[in-house]
């Protein structure tokens, strides 16, 4: 790797998901530091060197409201004297790309999506005054700030395309790097009699499509996860529903690995971590068909795809039941390997390689070249 200084910057660490999971391995890959707003410095790894940069602020409380957090993130993320000491900085999430970088200071932007309210969840879920003034306010403040970075990275081809039609980032500016799943640590167990799945309890995920598929079907489903929904999806589940909270690590493998299958239904989903991890675990996954969802899913080899409601969830459970899939546990485990932790990080250092090769100042190349185009066009006039 190159003698360069890094530091990682990401935006919230409120909770602990995929986004955050991924920045802790970009702190790891590149031994540098981790920078975030808002959040609690226990949602990130132990073996990271978190720094938190607004948690002391006096303004700590408006990290409750999107909104507000959002305005602050704008007018004061323009400003990070802590990272004006870097050569490189990669950013992962969008809160802290307002920050305007030195002039030779080389720029990388994780992108995990642009905002999905404003723009792919706009049509569904601006339904207020309120959130589509929002979306509009965000929409016309984000622009400005897709012209910093020297490379976007894209955590799926779906995303590279949000990156291309709504910042009109070009394409030559984009690059993939799939998000890392650690899938040495999944294994394929004796399989049990039930489905699972699993996630924050959010309407974005729509459990409760699943949950009411299996009103009435001879099936039992286990629904892990925590979130605002607990108590009203408890409320909707038939008597085949379990729900067992949040899942510690070990329990996740577990489940993943003996469950008949995973079902995930997340609404126009950006990447998706939770099908690798079954696909790590040999264990097929029953997914809605949009999103990038339905480009993981190899519709009848590694499972099946089912439209967002209850009637074709069933249909595809109904389907799995007679058929199953085509790969058995080993082929659906080798599938999940370009997914792997390696490949995350020889991928990412070559893209910030390849950055700051693109980025570096060659003042004399164009006359030096000419020079020796002068010097060889005279030495064959004299021959």
């Amino acid at each position: 790797m190159m003698d360069r200084s890094i530091a990682i910057a990401h935006g919230n660490y409120l909770e602990r998901g995929g986004a955050e999971s991924l920045s802790d391995e970009l702190a790891r890959t590149f031994d540098a530091p981790l920078y975030f707003g808002f959040g609690d410095v226990e949602n990130v790894s132990d073996d990271v060197d978190a720094r938190s940069l607004y948690e002391n602020s006096l303004f700590s409380g408006v990290k409750r409201s999107v909104f507000l957090r959002d305005l602050y993130y704008a007018w004061n993320a323009q400003q990070i004297p802590e990272l004006t000491e870097y050569d490189v900085v990669i950013l992962s999430k969008n809160e802290l790309s307002w920050y305007v970088p030195e002039d030779e200071q080389v720029v990388i932007h994780y992108t995990h999506s642009t905002p999905r309210v404003p723009y792919d969840l706009f049509q569904q879920r601006a339904n207020s005054l309120s959130s589509r003034l929002y979306a509009f306010v965000a929409r016309t403040m984000f622009l400005p700030n897709t012209k910093f970075p020297d490379t976007f990275v894209a955590n799926s081809e779906l995303v590279a395309r949000r990156l291309r039609r709504y910042w009109g980032v070009p394409e030559e500016k984009v690059e993939v790097v799939y998000p890392p799943v650690d899938v040495d640590q999944y294994e394929s167990k004796k399989t049990q009699d039930y489905y699972l799945t699993y996630s924050r309890l959010i309407p974005e995920k729509r459990i409760d499509t699943i949950i009411r598929a299996f009103d009435g079907l001879d099936a039992r489903l286990v629904v892990g996860g925590a979130g605002e929904q607990r108590e009203k999806l408890e409320r909707l589940a038939p008597d085949n529903v379990e729900f067992v909270g949040y899942m510690s690590e070990s329990e996740k493998r577990r489940r993943l690995g003996e469950a008949r299958a995973v079902l995930f239904n997340a609404m126009n989903e950006d990447f998706g971590i939770i099908p690798i991890e079954a696909f790590a675990s040999g264990t097929p996954v029953l997914g809605v068909e949009e999103g990038y969802t339905k480009y993981q899913i190899l519709n009848g080899e590694n499972g099946l795809l089912h439209e967002p409601d209850p009637a074709s969830i069933r249909t595809s459970i109904e389907r799995f039941e007679r058929e199953g899939v085509n790969w058995d546990a080993d082929e659906i485990t080798s599938f999940a390997e370009r997914f792997s932790v390696d490949r995350f990080r020889k991928e990412m250092q070559a893209v910030v390689e390849k950055a700051v090769e693109a980025a570096a100042i060659e003042p004399y190349e164009e006359i030096d070249t000419q020079k020796t185009a002068l010097t060889s066009n005279r030495d064959r006039s004299k021959q």
